[in-house]
């Protein structure tokens, strides 16, 4: 895996118009393709999470799925039970919380889990965009449209 040029602001705004109008909008990182959104979410920097066999090594990038979770499924209840695993609960709202920190779920039209994005301490919210870069936004909805779906669900745990 050889090391690839980041993308420019405009470039993810093209696929995320919503960005334009987030005040709050950086990019926070360069490319890198050991992990996704859901493994960033979950706090890990080192492999792809998504469902299915766990423990493999596919291009030089480790895969893992959570023990104890259903791994054939790529609906949302599974990934809600993933990330009951680390102490996250449902909530009904995504503002900040002292004391808490958030993650919002998202979905595609079939129902499948296609992103996720976890708040920071200081209540902007931080995205990894697949294989691309990490980036900060104001809010879970500002990423919302065709790449990402909607917003299905937000979910949070205090900060020990």
């Amino acid at each position: 895996m050889g090391k690839k040029a980041s993308l420019t602001k405009e470039q993810i705004i093209s696929v995320f118009p919503k960005l334009a109008q987030d005040s709050k909008f950086e990019i926070t990182s360069p490319i890198d393709e050991r992990y996704n959104c859901i493994a960033w979410a979950y706090n890990y920097d080192d492999r792809w999470m998504e469902y299915g066999p766990t423990g493999m090594v596919l291009d030089g990038v480790y895969h893992w799925w959570p023990k104890g979770v259903e791994s054939d499924s790529p609906f949302i209840p599974a990934y809600i039970n993933a990330f009951r695993l680390i102490g996250y609960e449902l909530c009904d709202d995504w503002t900040h919380e002292e004391g808490f920190v958030k993650v919002a779920l998202y979905k595609n039209d079939r129902g499948c889990c296609v992103h996720a994005a976890r708040e920071k301490r200081n209540g902007t919210w931080t995205s990894k965009l697949g294989k691309s870069n990490d980036i900060v936004h104001e809010s879970p909805y500002s990423i919302e449209g065709k790449i990402y779906g909607t917003v299905a669900c937000i979910m949070k745990k205090e900060f020990k």
